[in-house]
């Protein structure tokens, strides 16, 4: 009997890895940038809202960076 594959081939996966990689990259760049621009912007401003903003662009960027550290292991486990 022969094993059925469920998952993406390895090289597939190496290349939806970098992609992902690459994004949430991105993704902590922009957040990063608009964070210092809005928490700046908001502080000049008197804005609590722009503030506000600016925090909730950090929490983005705590995010990506799960999803980051989550890729940047390789697998050590075999599967199935």
């Amino acid at each position: 009997m022969t094993a059925i594959s469920l998952g993406p081939s390895p090289s597939r996966r190496d290349t939806l890895t970098r992609r992902i990689r690459l994004l949430v990259a991105a993704t902590i760049t922009y957040n990063v940038i608009e964070a210092v621009v809005a928490i700046s912007a908001g502080t000049l401003a008197s804005s609590t809202a722009l503030v506000g903003f600016g925090l909730d662009s950090i929490i983005e960027v705590s995010s990506a960076a799960a999803v980051a550290w989550q890729f940047s292991a390789r697998e050590h486990a075999v599967r199935p």
